[in-house]
């Protein structure tokens, strides 16, 4: 039985075709969390403001 490496293993190719799909979905991620961080902060801002008064 051989034993087999990580790097006997990926290609270049491999990790290039990994970036290339994190790259190409970062322009969906980064509004969506952005957004979602937003919301967030909104909210808290509101029930704070809802329970000082």
């Amino acid at each position: 039985m051989e034993s087999t490496t990580l790097a006997s293993v990926v290609t270049a190719d491999m990790v290039k075709g990994v970036f290339n799909d994190i790259l190409s979905m970062l322009p969906v991620i980064v509004p969506a969390a952005v957004g979602f961080i937003g919301i967030r902060k909104g909210l808290s801002f509101l029930f704070g403001t809802l329970r000082s008064a």
